[in-house]
This record gives C-alpha cells, sequence and structure tokens, in this order.
C-alpha cells in the first residue's frame, strides 16, 4: 500500500463508512472506492466486507489500523518538525567560542535565543581560537566566535564586535584615578597580559616607541584568571575589554592609549552556508551584543 492508500484506509476506519471517508478527505466516493479496491488487489486480501452497502472492517483490518495510526502521528509529527526548522524553533545548533566571549556574549545570547525557541538543542564548545578553527573548517560547528584575526582560506569570516585594549586594575590601584593609561604609568607595578595574545606584537611596538620596556610579570592567557590575580591590588593588566563588570565589581578598567583596537569575529567553514537556525541565531546574538556593549568590560 502506498502513502495514499493509507491514508484512504485510515479514513474509512475513522469514519466508519465510504461516504464518511469521503468527506473527511474531501474527495469523491468513487474514488474512495477505487482505491480501497486497488490496495486489496495490492495487499492479496479483504479489508472490509461489503452488505448491502455497509461496510465492515474484518479482523486484518483491524490489526492494520493501529500501526497506519503510528505511521500518521510519526509522519504528522515530522510535517510539524519541518515547520518548526523552517520557522527556526527546532533544531540543532552547534557553537565554539572562546572563553572571555562565552561569557562576555554568547551565553546571554543563547538565553535569548532560547526562551521562544525552546526545541533548540545548543552546543557551545568553550575553548580556543586554534580548535575553533579545527571545529569549523571540518564542518563540525555551525558558527565559531573568537577575536583573533583568521587568514585561513578555507574560513569565511564576519565581524562581529569591535572594542580597544584597555587597562584593568583593583579599585583601589593608583592608575584608577587616572582617566586614560599610557605606557609609561604601567612602570613600577606589576603587569598582568598575555604574551601569545596575536596583538602583542603591536603592544610591545607601542611600549618600545614610548621608550618604555614591556616587562611582563604574570603571562596568563584567559581573562578569568587574570581578574582574579588583579583581586590582590597591586597589579595592572593590559587586556581586551569584553570580560562581564558584574562578575568583579571591584575592578575598573580605563582606556589604554595609544589605542589598540581589537575585534571579535564570526567564522564558519566557506563550504557550508550558514542554516537558517544559525542565521537566526545570529541575528539573536548580534541584538544582544549591541544590548550589552556599554555594560561589557575586561573585568569590571
Amino acid at each position: 500500500m502506498n502513502l495514499r492508500e493509507l491514508e484512504i484506509f485510515r479514513a474509512i476506519m475513522q469514519g466508519g463508512s465510504i461516504t464518511e471517508a469521503a468527506r473527511i478527505l474531501g474527495i469523491s466516493q468513487p474514488a474512495v472506492s477505487t482505491a480501497l479496491r486497488h490496495a486489496e488487489d495490492r495487499l492479496g486480501m479483504q479489508l472490509f466486507r461489503r452488505d448491502h452497502g455497509r461496510i465492515e472492517p474484518t479482523p486484518e483490518a483491524l490489526s492494520l489500523f493501529p500501526e497506519v495510526e503510528m505511521l500518521f502521528q510519526k509522519f504528522h509529527a515530522i510535517q510539524t518538525y519541518a515547520e518548526h526548522l523552517r520557522g527556526t524553533h527546532a533544531g540543532f545548533l552547534s557553537l565554539a567560542a572562546t572563553p572571555t566571549l562565552s561569557y562576555a556574549y554568547v551565553a546571554g545570547a543563547i538565553t535569548r535565543f532560547r526562551r521562544s525557541r525552546p526545541n533548540v538543542h545548543i552546543m557551545l564548545d568553550v575553548t580556543n581560537t586554534r580548535r575553533i578553527v579545527e571545529l569549523a573548517t571540518s564542518r563540525q560547528i555551525d558558527l565559531g566566535i573568537t577575536a583573533n584575526p583568521l587568514t585561513d582560506s578555507d574560513i569565511a569570516t564576519e565581524d562581529l564586535v569591535t572594542a580597544e585594549l584597555v587597562a584593568v586594575m583593583h579599585k583601589e590601584h593608583p592608575l584608577a584615578k587616572q582617566r586614560v593609561v599610557k605606557p609609561k604609568d604601567v612602570q613600577g607595578y606589576r603587569l598582568i597580559t598575555n604574551a601569545h595574545h596575536s596583538l602583542y606584537h603591536i603592544l610591545e611596538q607601542i611600549f618600545r616607541r614610548s621608550g618604555v620596556k614591556l616587562d611582563i610579570t604574570i603571562d596568563v592567557n584567559h581573562n578569568l584568571t587574570t581578574c582574579l590575580l588583579l583581586q590582590s591590588g597591586d597589579a595592572v593588566a593590559i587586556v581586551d575589554p569584553w570580560m562581564p563588570r558584574a562578575l568583579f565589581p571591584d575592578l575598573v578598567r580605563r582606556p589604554f592609549r595609544p589605542k589598540v583596537e581589537i575585534r571579535a569575529r564570526l567564522l564558519w567553514a566557506n563550504t557550508r552556508p550558514r542554516s537558517r537556525l544559525a542565521e537566526a541565531f545570529l541575528g539573536e546574538l548580534r541584538q544582544h551584543v549591541a544590548a550589552v556593549t556599554s555594560d561589557a568590560c575586561a573585568c569590571g
């Protein structure tokens, strides 16, 4: 039996007659009768007994009906799921982001996104930029979010937000009284930064031109740890500006000059077009970034 014949069989069982089945399906009675005969011929057995214009299901029909019902329930579930996919209300979304950008933007965007899409399953891998690139090029994620510049030919990128490196310190630190912090200002204080960051060489050039040695006391590649180290009060850090303020209320940031621009970027495999679900999440992410940009900072 094909799907149409199964549909007609189901309608007859539900309606109890050829006439009612025709009404349910919106087709003529002869069309129902003809389809039923074809189905019985194809099966090689009778599904209904005819008696003076009335039909009665055979034991075989009664046994078959629950299976057909389960089939149509699954079919309707697939239809509903497909409609949800079209409307980006169901499906699977895989993301990867660096730790700081996860705290600053991605976690909040996921929370907002799932409020209207509770049936969407999301996987977020919090990792480093190299791993994010690997996941994207192998098409294991829909979107990656990182702050490092990328030159991989297999990767497509798009800017998410632009910011500047900042100086961060405890609110009782002497530099907290200044409006901006320059290389000469950090002399004599313990300096924390990430010597392996792609912008380190720019920072090194700025210090050299200012006649100041870039003397890093602690080299840290994770802003959360940097912020914990700053709680002691006698150090200053030059870092990206994306650690949420509320996590470290005793820390303050000041603009670092000369200005060093940094960008958070989206990335995905250029051989894999973004799905409708990924596009919908990206829209939510951009709205969330716009909403929190004024409050997001390196540590507070």
